[in-house]
């Protein structure tokens, strides 16, 4: 797919695959804006990547991304690419609910997309040629403990692949990742089959958005393991679900 310039933003750039994701597109040629929360980790990239502009925001602050348009614009660097990456997950234990920690999550793995996307697709529409949302596959299959990441992903998939049927002319990309190897996989203290390391995450990423592909569902086999069993019956999902719930 021809890019209109070699500009991408990026969310969540200081860590796991969105960091990946800075080094991938600027191997590639590209000029990353990365947005993070830490001061810090943005100064770090970018006394190491040449072609790196880092933008210090919480994008879970609703003014945050009007001003991340004038400061993108200022700069004079408008992106053809961008990728909502950022994201959280905390669990819930034995079936406790906590509204607290349900909102927490929903704030950076949603409601932040749905404010950027607002905001972006008004000022750049006619500049972007891709528009990439990092989902999960906790889309696919109902697991315990995960009920408020998992609810925040799924919102955020059926979100975004219907607001892209009134953006036909952008190529909205929609990345539903296994296992991934990130400071936020880290603290899992379960199995995590097929885990993928962030920079094998990123180069699939990388390659699905460059091919105008608007799926992207990886690693292959899990998650052809995870559609499976949402296919089965809800009665024998429910067995099999309710086997790996802890005591």
């Amino acid at each position: 797919m021809t890019q209109k310039n070699k500009v991408v933003l990026i969310t969540g750039a200081t860590s796991g695959i969105g960091e990946s994701l800075v080094s991938k597109f600027i191997q590639e040629g590209y000029c990353v804006l990365g947005i993070a929360r830490s001061v810090e980790k943005l100064k770090e990239l970018q006394s190491k990547q040449a072609n790196f502009v880092g933008l210090n925001f919480d994008i879970t602050k609703k003014d945050s991304w009007s001003e991340i348009v004038k400061e993108v614009e200022s700069i004079g660097k408008i992106p053809s690419i961008i990728i909502l990456n950022a994201g959280t997950c905390e669990y819930m234990d034995k079936g406790d609910i906590d509204e607290e920690l349900v909102r927490r999550v929903f704030e950076v793995n949603f409601f932040a997309n749905v404010i950027g996307a607002k905001v972006l697709l008004k000022s750049w529409r006619t500049q972007l040629s891709s528009f990439v949302v990092t989902s999960s596959s906790a889309y696919f299959f109902p697991l315990p403990r995960a009920e408020a990441y998992g609810a925040s992903k799924a919102a955020l998939s059926y979100f975004f692949r219907t607001l892209r049927l009134s953006y036909p002319e952008i190529v909205f990309t929609i990345a539903h990742p296994g296992f991934v190897e990130t400071p936020l996989t880290d603290k899992n203290d379960f199995s995590m089959p097929m885990k993928l390391t962030a920079d094998k995450a990123a180069s699939t990423m990388y390659s699905s958005i460059i091919k105008g592909r608007r799926k992207n569902d990886f690693p292959w086999f899990f998650i052809f393991m995870l559609k499976l069993l949402g296919m089965l019956p809800d009665a024998l999902q429910y067995k099999i679900g309710s086997k790996l719930v802890r005591e």
